[in-house]
């Protein structure tokens, strides 16, 4: 049963303790704030809920085995210029138990080769963890393959659940996040000295009927609190014009001129809203001139 929309933390809790159905589970970073504190406090909230369960990590820029990682309940792939089927075939002859993948980046894998390599991992006791990083430049912007989303839109479209790690002080013009995000990393920079246990993230959860929840927490990841900063609810309402763009030729939106015209439009049931509850549950009609009303006939009486 997924947590009530009033409780927000406690949604937090059941994602990062994988109770909540999230197959797919979506880390988007900076270098200014790494995903590596989330990663480890889901993989602490995962094993305390599950303690059979075993972490795989693919790693494509890991080069010191996480502590997590062990020879019971983990297993360490090096997948940077492998073979992803060959690498991945351990896989398949591993144990029914239920598993955490943790993926440590995405962006090394093209975007034509996304739904591919999660269907070679996806299986229906896993979850899937991945992070990308938003201040690495893609090596698709000048080639043939730019064309269409890029790999984070189709990564975003696929998870279950998406976390967009920040700082505290991001919305800070003059901090070093929206210079990364902005101009891109400068170097030399100290990166060990922006990692703080207390950082931002917004939740993207979706549920199976479509709908959007969006949560703001700031994470204490030293003490393992959550505290809500906001929320809202995205209902994804036909307000927004840009989901029809594209779709035909045909101009399927309003123009400012057609909107004013729309709200001045007087709907006759606000009319009727306005005696409610003053008659009851009565049936209320109000007789015009051209009625012909027989007073013979009782079962015409609309009283």
């Amino acid at each position: 049963m997924s947590a009530s929309v009033a409780s927000p933390s406690v949604l937090l809790n059941r994602i990062l303790s994988l109770r909540e159905s999230c197959p797919f589970l979506l880390a988007s970073d900076t270098f200014v704030q790494s995903a590596t504190l989330l990663t480890n406090e889901l993989v602490l909230k995962a094993r305390t809920s599950n303690p059979d369960l075993k972490v795989v990590y693919l790693s494509f820029e890991t080069a010191i085995v996480p502590d997590y990682i062990d020879e019971t309940r983990g297993i360490f792939i090096d997948l940077l210029g492998k073979d992803y089927e060959k690498s991945l075939s351990v896989l398949d002859h591993d144990d029914s138990r239920r598993r955490l993948i943790v993926i440590d980046s995405f962006n090394y894998i093209a975007k034509e080769k996304v739904v591919s390599f999660l269907k070679l991992i996806m299986k229906p006791n896993t979850v899937v963890y991945g992070v990308y990083h938003q201040d690495i430049p893609s090596s698709e912007l000048h080639s043939s393959s730019s064309k269409g989303p890029s790999a984070y839109s189709y990564l975003h479209f696929l998870s279950s659940c998406v976390f967009d790690i920040r700082p505290l002080k991001f919305d800070d013009p003059d901090c070093i996040y929206y210079k990364a995000i902005n101009e891109g990393p400068s170097f030399p920079v100290g990166v060990k000295e922006t990692q703080q246990p207390k950082f931002y993230t917004a939740l993207t959860y979706r549920r199976k009927s479509g709908r959007s929840l969006e949560y703001q927490f700031i994470v204490n990841s030293a003490l393992h609190e959550y505290e809500v900063v906001n929320v809202s609810v995205n209902t994804n309402t036909g307000e927004d014009e840009s989901l029809l763009e594209n779709l035909t030729t045909f101009n399927l939106g309003n123009t400012k001129k057609q909107k004013e015209q729309r709200e001045k439009v007087d709907l006759p049931f606000l009319e009727a809203q306005k005696s409610l509850g003053s008659v009851g549950g009565s049936i209320v009609y109000e007789f015009e001139k051209d009625d012909d009303y027989d007073e013979e006939d009782a079962f015409e009486d609309p009283f």
